[in-house]
């Protein structure tokens, strides 16, 4: 009944607008090649800026913690694994988010919570007023671990990313057809 509600994600702070920024200006860019020099000289310079929109998406918008009372899900760039509460020992905060298993390795993950620094108290508000706890993405995780669907014999899955490494691939082929009809025509 509990497993139904959706899971908590956990992004990088300010990458959507990252985002979105730059895929204002690479669009204004490319626009802007396209009317000067043409639709063929625009899809030249297009794989270095979808290049650079690929490279703010996979690190800052894919990358992140999804947890639910089944588990926690940690994507890292390209490479996605799938941790069972029951096969994590500790959930701590270092540098990064970090969760021990039970075997001792170490699952660190890229994008995800952090702890919240301490909120300034308006006029008139005291420290019992503010809900500090409310905002600890870590305290989040913590309660979701304690409300777990515990299985024993749940395993650890590592996956790969596959659409983005696709859309890599497909860029990258992009980018050298680019050098190669620049350099030789």
């Amino acid at each position: 009944m509990s497993a139904a509600r959706p899971p908590r994600v956990f992004r990088v702070t300010g990458a959507v607008w990252l985002f979105g920024i730059t895929a204002v200006i690479a669009a204004a860019l490319l626009v802007e090649a396209t009317v000067r020099s043409g639709i063929g000289e625009a899809l030249l310079l297009a794989p270095w800026l979808l290049l650079l929109l690929w490279v703010i998406h996979v690190a800052g918008i894919a990358s992140d913690v999804r947890a639910d009372t089944t588990g926690v899900g940690v994507q890292n760039l390209v490479r996605r694994t799938w941790v069972p509460w029951s096969r994590m020992k500790r959930v701590a905060m270092r540098w990064q988010l970090e969760l021990t298993l039970d075997d001792g390795q170490v699952v660190r993950c890229f994008g995800g919570p952090s702890r919240s620094r301490p909120r300034r108290l308006g006029p008139g508000r005291t420290r019992e007023d503010a809900d500090d706890g409310a905002h600890d993405g870590i305290a989040k995780l913590q309660r979701l671990r304690l409300e777990a669907d515990v299985s024993p014999e749940a395993v650890v899955l590592r996956s790969w990313d596959r659409p983005a490494i696709i859309a890599f691939a497909v860029l990258a082929v992009w980018a050298v057809i680019a050098i190669v009809v620049t350099r030789f025509s």
